[in-house]
């Protein structure tokens, strides 16, 4: 007897749960994005980032190291500034920290949405099937290497006394940034930077993740992706010669 297309031994399988998809990203990312497009979420990964986010806020704020900060500004402006006012800053400074733990909150939503409306409005001009939530969907579980840097990132913050934030991103060791100082070469330094374990592993996982959504070849999804992460990439070398 004929095997009935649409009873369930036939239809692909969506039960798959939003924390199993945590993991598979993981140990089987194809599976899982392919998972993902059929049946976008977005929700849990979302808030994992943010509660990470706001979790390495609150390691950094109180170590962060204000009066070494305010003054190589001031050195780098060539200001006559007492120390009296230098003291004044740091405390206006401190009564304002809650505006960072906001950012936190906010900011994990804003990097994931602005990537996923690229690669959607990008997918779709090449006339690509592919609908936004599913983009979200995609872009949210790729970003999750970063939260397990984050996660790695954590006890080293806690174990120091003073913190630059600027240094943050040579802690890991997991780019060649470190080999270069940002003060005398920033450009150069910020290219390094990019070159970071999770921030590839992170690429690899949106050309994965975004051709199993669109049903499109990875080398076709490939393409967009690297255009993209190229641009952002040289942008953020030219702000930090302009502003390093």
């Amino acid at each position: 007897m004929p095997q009935d297309m649409t009873s369930p031994a036939a239809t692909p399988d969506d039960s798959v749960s939003a924390v199993s998809r945590l993991v598979g990203v993981f140990v089987s990312p194809g599976k899982t994005f392919e998972s993902i497009g059929r049946r976008p979420t977005w929700l849990l990964p979302l808030a994992i980032w943010m509660v990470m986010s706001v979790a390495v806020t609150a390691v950094l704020i109180p170590r962060t190291d204000w009066a070494g900060i305010i003054r190589g500004g001031i050195e780098k402006s060539g200001q006559n500034v007492s120390e009296a006012q230098i003291e004044k800053r740091i405390e206006t400074i401190k009564s304002f920290s809650w505006t960072y733990y906001v950012v936190a909150i906010l900011a994990p939503a804003v990097i994931a949405l602005v990537p996923a409306a690229f690669f959607w409005l990008g997918l779709k001009a090449f006339g690509w099937d592919i609908a936004f939530r599913q983009s979200l969907g995609v872009t949210t579980h790729a970003f999750l290497p970063g939260i397990l840097a984050s996660l790695i990132l954590l006890p080293l913050l806690w174990r120091m006394d003073a913190i630059d934030p600027k240094e943050m991103g040579d802690l890991l060791k997991s780019n060649p940034g470190f080999l270069v100082d940002a003060k005398s070469s920033p450009a150069l330094h910020s290219l390094l930077q990019s070159l970071d374990v999770f921030s590839l592993w992170t690429i690899v996982l949106l050309v994965v993740g975004l051709s199993a959504a669109a049903k499109i070849s990875r080398g076709r999804t490939a393409g967009l992706v690297l255009t993209l992460w190229v641009l952002y990439v040289l942008g953020k070398a030219g702000f930090a010669a302009a502003f390093g």
